[in-house]
């Protein structure tokens, strides 16, 4: 096509050569028209043949597979831009929807908790009433299975507040009053509550290195207990007769670090990295004892962290298990006296 434009225009360029030649030599108008007519035509004619942009620009084959790809993925961006929107509501949805379900069961653990704890506290006044011979009598018998169901409901009344404790814990409503600890006076109470426990299970409680004065620490009284009592509890269950338990107390720079080392069964190393996990229990810790509820050192660990402490422990099955606690002082560098 390119070959024939240019002999077109050729040809109309030689034309209008011989007719100013014949428009000079002959003088006619005729001529003189037909020249002027020769070179308008020579002068738009480029105008005229001229293709269109469409025509003119031949299209890269490469160039439109590369508009073919940009045109795919904006298309692809467009899909996955609308598919994360609509994955965004509905996780938002399904988030809202845990929420509800998690306060509804909070709110059913308070409840229940508290309508169940208020009778089981009337069942237990009655039973101290009849076990300390307020209503007469007792035969030897009788006084034994009333002191089982008097312990079996102590245990009720204590599960009730390892639940209520636990599902504060892990909705992260657990409190945190105001108040210090002090020492060896909390040690030297929580000891006195619980050897009668040991006794009866031919369990030697020891408290180690004992001190006159501790600093204080950052921790009200109440849930310091629930932390050593919880410790003692488990490490009293699980040692055999004629085992101990040892309680230690030092100072750490800004630290008091609690240890409480049993020689009791131990924790297997499989099973070590599970302890601290809701309602876990060591498959030897329930050969030996099948009562429990897995929650005391979830518990634990919940409150130790709550107050900016530590805990960690070290096991070996069949040999025995320690487990320290470190809790920041109330004040750093000042000791005082020990009072609860």
């Amino acid at each position: 096509m390119s070959n024939q434009k240019h002999a077109s225009l050729l040809s109309l360029f030689i034309l209008t050569a011989v007719l100013i030649g014949w428009t000079y030599l002959s003088g006619s108008a005729a001529a003189f028209i037909l020249a002027l007519i020769s070179l308008l035509l020579l002068f738009v004619s480029p105008f005229l043949s001229k293709p269109s942009f469409g025509e003119d620009m031949k299209k890269d084959p490469a160039q439109e597979a590369e508009l073919e790809k940009i045109r795919q993925l904006s298309a692809q961006q467009k899909e996955s831009g609308k598919l994360l929107i609509r994955r965004d509501l509905e996780l938002t949805r399904a988030n809202d929807q845990l929420r509800a379900l998690d306060q509804l069961k909070t709110d059913f653990v308070t409840i229940a908790t508290h309508q169940l704890r208020t009778p089981l506290t009337a069942i237990r006044w009655v039973l101290s009433m009849f076990i300390r011979g307020d209503l007469g009598e007792l035969s030897e018998e009788q006084r034994t299975f009333i002191t089982k169901a008097y312990e079996s409901n102590n245990r009720m009344i204590a599960l009730l507040g390892e639940m209520m404790t636990s599902d504060q814990i892990s909705s992260e409503k657990l409190r945190t009053p105001e108040g210090t600890s002090a020492f060896p006076a909390i040690a030297d109470s929580i000891i006195a509550e619980i050897i009668p426990l040991a006794d009866k299970r031919g369990v030697h409680l020891v408290f180690a290195e004992r001190k006159e004065n501790y600093p204080r620490v950052q921790i009200d009284p109440q849930n310091m207990r629930a932390i050593l009592q919880n410790l003692f509890e488990n490490s009293i269950k699980y040692t055999h007769p004629g085992g101990s338990v040892t309680l230690t107390i030092r100072e750490q720079g800004t630290s008091l670090v609690f240890a409480v080392a049993d020689t009791g069964i131990g924790i297997s190393r499989d099973e070590q990295k599970n302890v601290f996990k809701r309602f876990f229990r060591a498959q030897n810790a329930i050969k030996m004892e099948t009562d429990g509820s897995g929650l005391g050192l979830f518990i634990v660990k919940g409150v130790v962290e709550k107050f900016k402490g530590d805990i960690a422990f070290e096991s070996t099955e069949g040999k025995g298990t320690t487990f320290r606690i470190v809790l920041p002082l109330a004040n750093p560098g000042s000791v005082s006296i020990s009072s609860v």
